[in-house]
């Protein structure tokens, strides 16, 4: 760890302390900040992505979308006449690519079993024979006719819907778990990756004559393949939402600083992001094309050898081993409050077998970003730290 110079604040605290006393700084430049690999879980989020994405800085990105519907209501019939239709709904906000631009996708019939709960980013399906095809827009939601697109399946589907209406053992619907695996998105062309709602997007049973209902997803998550070759800007580390690469270092170095918990004000991390990177490699693309932008990290205290599990969605937050940090867009940092973390280090010890690590929220969402090191062509005002403010008794 690196340790700067004390610096008195000047009025931080003055009029709470007293003449032997002084309210002063001293920030730990955090050394050793590396990129490690944890690639986690993509089913059962809040979101799940589909489309592609040639991004300039982080490389290609082709996100496949697979879902499931599940057999409709008892009180609802799926009669004859009835076409189903596909509704998707995502987030505008938090598109990567060219917001406007047309996405093209085939819709591709599943051919494996799967269980969403454990499906990885990694992980990618066996997939049958082509359905059809579809495109979006700039609109951020669509109905697709899946009656016209992909018939046979629609009647594959409404052959479960009406057996298991009259089935009184489950073993249609144990046929219709193990035998039907659902659709999957596949981008056709490198536009956008789309951010889909897990809750707005489902199945629409939909009559001429009679009530339509919608049918919500059984399953869902997706796969992601992305290029490799990428070259960062020396003293920048990728961090990606998808924990390919999340940010790892040993420990803050809190014991070379004389402080006190009862003389301990407040300790920030600050984490900076490459904003001059970030913002050139978008310079060459339409004025539409942006990146998915998170406003949130977690710092976690966890044990290396159990990733991801140990700092996936989970754990308590603004608990000793899973702290909040807060994205600042004027000073282009994520800043966490570490106090207790400080406190907790200060009385106990640094616990063993644990190490730090930086993630984004696993939400389903794929977001990236560039964090600086403590290389040294890093100006040190860009460095990851912590920052310290403390109390300090100057009597002698």
């Amino acid at each position: 760890m690196g340790l700067s110079a004390c610096e008195n604040p000047g009025s931080v605290g003055g009029d709470l302390t007293d003449p032997t006393s002084e309210v002063v700084q001293d920030t730990l430049i955090i050394n050793g900040l590396t990129s490690v690999d944890a690639t986690s879980y993509s089913g059962e989020q809040n979101f799940f992505s589909a489309g592609s994405f040639e991004d300039p800085l982080f490389g290609n990105m082709g996100a496949t979308g697979y879902l499931k519907p599940n057999l409709p209501a008892s009180s609802d019939t799926m009669k004859a006449d009835g076409e189903m239709l596909l509704q998707i709904m995502y987030n505008l906000g938090q598109v990567s690519g060219d917001t406007v631009g047309t996405q093209r996708f085939d819709l591709y019939q599943i051919n494996q079993y799967w269980r969403d709960r454990v499906l990885k980013v990694d992980d990618e399906l066996t997939l049958g024979q082509k359905l059809g095809e579809f495109s979006v827009g700039s609109e951020d939601s669509l109905m697709i006719n899946l009656s016209d697109i992909a018939p046979q399946w629609v009647d594959e589907y409404r052959t479960y819907a009406e057996d298991s209406k009259d089935d009184t053992t489950g073993s249609v619907d144990s046929t219709y778990k193990y035998e039907a695996h659902g659709l999957a998105l596949v981008a056709q062309n490198s536009t956008k990756i789309l951010p889909l709602y897990r809750d707005s997007t489902r199945f629409v049973i939909q009559h001429p004559e009679a009530d339509t209902f919608d049918v919500s997803l059984n399953r869902w998550g997706y796969s992601l393949s992305r290029g490799s070759g990428s070259t960062f800007p020396q003293g920048s580390i990728p961090l990606h939402s998808t924990y390919e690469s999340v940010l790892n270092f040993k420990e803050l170095g809190i014991d070379r600083l004389d402080v006190q918990v009862s003389g301990l004000s407040r300790a920030i991390l600050v984490l900076s992001e490459n904003a001059e990177a970030l913002e050139q490699s978008l310079s060459g693309e339409p004025s539409t094309t942006k990146r998915a932008k998170e406003q949130v990290a977690y710092l976690h205290l966890a044990n290396p050898g159990g990733l991801p599990e140990n700092i996936d969605p989970g754990a308590p937050l603004n608990s000793p081993t899973r702290l909040q940090g807060v994205y600042s867009a004027e000073s282009e940092t994520f800043r966490f409050d570490v106090t207790s973390l400080v406190e907790n280090i200060i009385r106990n010890g640094f616990p063993e077998d644990r190490e730090f690590f930086v993630t984004l929220p696993n939400n389903g969402v794929i977001k990236s970003t560039l964090i600086m090191t403590d290389d040294g062509q890093v100006p040190d005002g860009l460095k990851p730290k912590i920052i310290i403010t403390s109390l300090k008794n100057i009597k002698n």
